[in-house]
């Protein structure tokens, strides 16, 4: 099949101009945002990939009382997952949360920096230990296995035939390299963020990379139960606005949504097919896109810094402003499970929900003097919520 594509081109230069000016305040460049430099790098062979301590000690000023002491029903509270520093069931604070997986509400799982894994039963959060120091950027639950890794060079595997090696206390084990594609070695890139739908044969992975050969990935098995990762959108940035992936999602195996720096957005159709169909969109900002939400075929949702929410409703070429989110905070993380049931999450603790009338902000309970950044959220199902970033965990009422 052959690929095509759709360019989509600013309006004016007017509002080209101002725009500019909007990512020059905001500080986002085309590599990563400048709020990142506190999410640690993978692990290099001998490094144990150990992370930067986490010292969120803001103190509230105007909001305080969106940081209570005491959990309530009405707000979301730390889970005693993290605690001030490892042990056989708790990940320390210091971790950052990278991915989260589910199968089902009773299992679930999640992984993090410096090795860190935990597994989520239904009931309880309890950390699963890989003997690995190397930070695990991307999760596949790959059939009743789970797969991490920060680099397709380096598997961890659980529940895997073919697993290689004693396996750890938590079942994980040195799977070995899968073979990459020559253009692996010239992205200059790293892993950042990964999604698989259900049905899906593949992982996809995104990339922080000034590479031509852009920023989207995808892992497969073959029938020797060997893996390759392959480029999607090799020689195709330019057109495309692929060069970067920050966030993946998607309703289908078919069908997968991409955001990334400089409002940076494009569709992949055909995904399971050996040449996707790549299609970029014009979001009419520069600000940089960390999450993305298909809530239908025809709406997609986008967040980024500075506050910064697209939404998608069938437009051949843009996405449309979205307003209504009040915060001027970094934006990482949005999912829901119906149009009236949406959660946003960013920077310093900031969490929002829609109810279908009307966005509200939700008070997080038991920081302290810490503003974590959210930056995954997992629904289970209607009306529960888990959200995790920096060294954190938390739902309503504290409750599974």
């Amino acid at each position: 099949m052959k690929t095509s594509w759709v360019v989509a081109v600013t309006g004016t230069a007017a509002s080209a101009l101002a725009l500019l000016a909007a990512c020059a305040n905001d500080g986002e460049t085309a590599a990563l945002p400048s709020e990142e430099t506190n999410t640690p790098v993978p692990a290099t062979e001998g490094d144990g990939g150990a992370d930067a301590s986490n010292e969120d000690a803001s103190v509230c000023v105007e909001d305080c009382e969106y940081y209570p002491d005491e959990c309530t029903d009405d707000a979301l509270c730390a889970n005693p997952l993290f605690g001030p520093s490892a042990s056989a069931e708790t990940l320390d604070l210091r971790t950052h949360v990278q991915a989260i997986a589910a199968r089902s509400p009773t299992d679930a799982w999640l992984v993090g920096t410096v090795g860190s894994a935990a597994h989520f039963d239904g009931t309880s959060w309890k950390r699963s230990v890989t003997d690995t120091q190397h930070s695990l950027y991307a999760l596949w639950l790959h059939g009743d296995a789970e797969i991490a890794f920060d680099d397709p060079r380096r598997l961890y595997t659980r529940g895997l035939a073919g697993d290689a090696g004693a396996p750890s206390v938590g079942g994980w084990s040195f799977f070995g390299p899968a073979t990459t594609h020559p253009a692996w070695g010239d992205s200059g890139g790293r892993v950042y963020t990964s999604w698989a739908h259900a049905d899906s044969s593949s992982l996809w992975i995104g990339l922080t990379t000034q590479g031509s050969r852009g920023g989207l990935w995808r892992l497969r098995q073959a029938e020797d139960g060997s893996f390759a990762a392959t480029p999607v959108t090799l020689d195709k940035c330019g057109p495309i606005p692929c060069r970067e992936v920050y966030a993946i999602g998607g309703r289908s195996a078919d069908e997968v949504w991409a955001v990334g720096p400089r409002g940076a957005a494009f569709r992949v159709t055909n995904a399971e097919a050996a040449e996707p169909t790549l299609t970029g969109f014009n979001t009419d900002t520069v600000i940089a896109l960390h999450g993305v939400w298909a809530a239908a075929t025809n709406d997609v949702w986008a967040v980024g810094s500075t506050g910064t929410v697209r939404r998608w409703r069938g437009d051949p070429r843009f996405f449309e402003a979205y307003d209504e989110v009040p915060t001027k905070q970094h934006l990482r993380a949005i999912t829901g499970s119906s149009p009236s049931d949406i959660w946003i999450a960013g920077d310093e603790g900031t969490v929002f929900h829609y109810d279908g009338a009307a966005w509200s902000r939700l008070k997080v309970a038991g920081l302290g003097g810490r503003r974590p950044s959210f930056r995954h959220i997992w629904m289970p199902s209607p009306g529960k919520v888990w959200i995790a970033g920096q060294g954190v965990l938390v739902s309503l009422g504290g409750k599974p």
